[in-house]
């Protein structure tokens, strides 16, 4: 019959913790119901009958309030009646018998109360409840000295209804023990739960964010791989070059050294030189005067056998030589040894190009592989002081190929923005995103302007598009997981759903998107907190 009443008011969409608490309240009340009718019958039994009538009444009341339960299903209604006829029983039973001894009420009404409030279901409302019981207490106790001294009740059954209430007092502390147990060990289980959820979660987070990484440098293989050949053929074709120049100036050298020179063909040789090695061009000749020194001195490179004449001529030509010049010299270094010693000179500058060329061309694959690393790097990085602006240019170094033809790249970089902590390679992946979307909406042909500023205690990075806009329909959509506008196989749509949780988890800022048709603008904020003190001012 228990298990049966305690079920009232239970409805098929609680949950298992509501389940729990009804259950306790409906059997806490069924539990005193029993007593209250054991008791309002001891108390008429021995002539107390304002005494009997109060359990009584109160176990009729909560047997009327059961009944509407079952017929409403209102368990609020039936919560704050039961709480009202757990406050006022003890209190009214005390009263009535002569007061706190005499009642002995006192035992359950310290547990009722307190119990009641709680299963209130509200911290605010058990609040308002257990104050209401500390004020009966206080009343009890101003009423004290005005009650009656002595009642009807022999002393027997004064200890009896002690034992009693003791007994009801250990079934109630047991209810109450076993429910907070089941909720001890539930919280338990759903803590560890959430953990092992979380965990799960932060997996998945980075298998996202690598698989998004891997994506875009999918989509921008061909363009990386075009770029990094580009000045790998360069310093290839140069060292080619470079090894036989090299053999070239070393003949050129051991045939000059097996000539003695003297001390005046030493001295001109060092003018020769030093004309050789100077920077830019000395030639102050218009473009058709210097076409004709040019061919001037090609005629005479090859009277005299010279194999690169049209080459040296124009090389000559820059560095303000014309054939009196050459033939001035031609009275130092008589004969072969003139051609030998512009072969060497010429040679050692053609070996400085060379390697200069080949210097460029390592440092540009260098700088592409550094941009990628920065890009791909797999390991959660923790927080380093960095520069946007260094992110920002690995990105339009990653996406140079998609840049060019007609894509305008506009750079407006605050020059006094602090530098800030953060990670830097998830950075470069919002920027690579967002950049690669513009570049793909303006189909390859528009401008794109990144601006920078610092803003209170933000840095702001604007990066927009003149291209056609996001429809307003999708706007609120463009962050949702694997929603795109791309065609299958052109994208993810993980990009800026990855990117605004990098933005907002990960660096505890904001991302935001104004568009309208030619102008689509991503504002992204990042907080300076922890940033370099010394950049600060």
């Amino acid at each position: 019959m228990l298990k049966f009443l305690s079920n009232i008011g239970i409805r098929p969409g609680d949950d298992p913790e509501t389940r729990l608490s009804k259950s306790i309240l409906i059997k806490t009340s069924l539990l005193i119901i029993f007593p209250a009718l054991l008791w309002g019958s001891i108390y008429l039994s021995f002539g107390e009958f304002s005494a009997g009538l109060i359990p009584i009444g109160y176990a009729v009341l909560s047997i009327i309030s059961f009944l509407i339960l079952k017929v409403t299903n209102r368990f609020e209604f039936f919560t704050f009646s039961q709480i009202i006829l757990m406050l006022l029983l003890p209190f009214l039973l005390m009263v009535s018998l002569g007061g706190f001894v005499k009642g002995s009420a006192v035992i359950i009404w310290s547990v009722l109360a307190p119990v009641g409030a709680i299963l209130s279901g509200q911290l605010r409302k058990a609040v308002y409840w257990f104050s209401a019981f500390i004020l009966l207490v206080i009343m009890s106790g101003i009423l004290q000295p005005f009650l009656r001294p002595e009642n009807n009740l022999p002393q027997s059954v004064i200890d009896l209804f002690f034992v009693i209430n003791i007994i009801t007092v250990a079934f109630i502390i047991f209810l109450v023990l076993t429910h907070f147990v089941k909720n001890k060990d539930k919280v338990i289980h759903l803590i560890q739960r959430n953990r092992e959820l979380e965990t799960s979660r932060k997996e998945k987070e980075i298998l996202l964010r690598e698989s998004d990484k891997l994506a875009t440098l999918g989509r921008l293989s061909a363009g990386i791989a075009h770029e990094l050949n580009n000045p790998a053929a360069v310093a290839s074709r140069g060292s080619k070059y470079l090894i036989q120049t090299l053999a070239d100036f070393e003949k050129n050298l051991f045939d000059i050294a097996s000539i003695k020179l003297d001390d005046k063909q030493i001295k001109a040789f060092k003018t020769l030189a030093n004309q050789f090695n100077r920077a830019g061009d000395d030639s102050k000749a218009d473009p058709l005067t210097r076409s004709d020194l040019e061919d001037q001195l090609n005629d005479w490179l090859e009277e005299h056998n010279f194999a690169d004449a049209s080459q040296l001529a124009s090389w000559l030509v820059e560095k303000g030589f014309n054939t009196d010049s050459l033939e001035s010299n031609e009275e130092i270094f008589p004969g072969k040894l003139h051609i030998l010693i512009l072969g060497m000179l010429y040679t050692n500058q053609q070996s400085k190009i060379l390697l200069e060329e080949i210097e460029k061309g390592t440092e540009r694959i260098a700088v592409i592989i550094k941009s990628l690393k920065s890009y791909s790097y797999k390991e959660e990085a923790p927080l380093t002081l960095l520069d946007i602006h260094d992110g920002l240019n690995d990105t339009l170094i990653i996406l140079r190929n998609q840049l060019k033809g007609g894509i305008i790249v506009e750079k407006e970089y605050a020059s006094d923005l602090p530098q800030i902590e953060a990670h830097g390679n998830e950075l470069i992946q919002v920027w690579t995103n967002i950049i690669d979307n513009a570049v793909t909406a303006m189909n390859r042909k528009g401008k794109i302007k990144i601006k920078t500023l610092k803003k209170n205690d933000s840095i702001v990075v604007q990066i927009s598009d003149n291209g056609p806009g996001i429809d307003k329909e999708i706007q609120s959509k463009i962050f949702e997981p694997f929603f795109t506008t791309k065609l299958p196989g052109e994208g993810t749509g993980l990009g800026l759903n990855i990117s605004r949780d990098i933005i907002t988890n990960r660096h505890k800022g904001s991302i935001n998107v104004i568009s309208e048709p030619g102008k689509t603008c991503f504002e992204i904020r990042l907080p300076l907190k922890g940033y370099n003190e010394k950049n600060k001012n």
